[in-house]
């Protein structure tokens, strides 16, 4: 599995919506593809409620990271315009709490969220508007530097991936174009139904639903993935009717206490099959489905 420079596959999981399971899927694909995988792995937590970094850190050690300024709001003032302080200091190794099968702990680093990153988006945006150019040109020069930072750990890695905030702040932008491939996970409702709409046209630079529906599905960068589901029949038609216009995967997850529950930190490392409880089967499609997905 490589991205389109044979380096580090990027995988943004993103969606203009909160609260759709962005951080939850975003783990449980870096915890697969490190333990099942072999892989090494790195998840840039891009949102700042800081859910991934929380999961995989712990908020004793996600606090000490903010006081060591090795965050990504510190990577992104530090580096914006050039720095001789190398990136890979600013990421944490051996994050989350499981091991392999033969007990040891998978390669899986991050760079922890911030609740700063909002803040250090505007000061940047002020300090390259301080040179005189006009508020689009000063937009896209930011959104630029911001993905050549995030593109910086492509070496070092088979597997980059990015859980975005909701919105369009500059460092979401920049994700979803340093993406080789965009997961959306969504809820089955009617916001969840337009808010797909709208990232999917983001995505792939199109203005409306008819322009992105004369783009072939399998040349699309985008996929989505229906979460939180709970055996109604309603569900189902608003997932049939996503799927009438945008890609979708085959796996769904239902709603699941063992899912949620596993979210929370532990210190005692743990395989993924005690880790996960009965939502292991929902891992493991998955991780199987995405794994065939990124290597096509």
């Amino acid at each position: 599995m490589q991205g389109a420079d044979g380096m580090a596959f990027y995988l943004a999981v993103a969606n203009r919506k909160g609260g759709v399971g962005k951080s939850t899927i975003a783990v449980m694909l870096a915890h697969s593809f490190a333990v099942w995988g072999g892989q090494r792995i790195l998840i840039l937590d891009l949102d700042s409620q800081c859910n991934a970094s929380l999961i995989l850190l712990g908020g004793q050690a996600w606090t000490e990271a903010r006081k060591a300024r090795r965050t990504i709001a510190d990577y992104f003032y530090d580096l914006f315009d050039g720095d001789s302080v190398k990136p890979a200091e600013y990421l944490i190794d051996g994050v989350g709490d499981v091991k392999d099968g033969k007990g040891k702990a998978p390669r899986l680093a991050l760079l922890p969220g911030s609740l700063l990153l909002e803040d250090v988006q505007g000061e940047l945006f002020l300090k390259e508007a301080r040179q005189g150019k006009d508020h689009e040109v000063v937009g896209t020069r930011v959104r630029g530097k911001l993905e050549r930072l995030l593109r910086r750990f492509a070496a070092d890695f088979d597997l980059v991936i990015l859980d975005c905030a909701p919105g369009l702040s500059f460092a979401a932008l920049a994700a979803l174009r340093a993406a080789d491939k965009v997961l959306v996970p969504f809820r089955p409702d009617y916001v969840s139904q337009h808010a797909v709409d709208r990232v999917a046209l983001l995505i792939e630079e199109k203005r409306s639903i008819d322009d992105l529906e004369e783009l072939p599905r399998s040349s699309r960068r985008y996929v989505c993935l229906a979460n939180c589901l709970r055996g109604h029949a309603r569900e189902r038609l608003l997932v049939e009717e996503i799927g009438l216009v945008h890609p979708m995967l085959s796996t769904t997850l239902r709603q699941r206490d063992a899912i949620a529950n596993a979210l929370d930190w532990d210190p005692r490392p743990k395989q993924l099959e005690e880790k996960y409880g009965d939502g292991i089967q929902d891992v493991r499609n998955l991780y199987e489905e995405m794994r065939s997905l990124l290597a096509a």
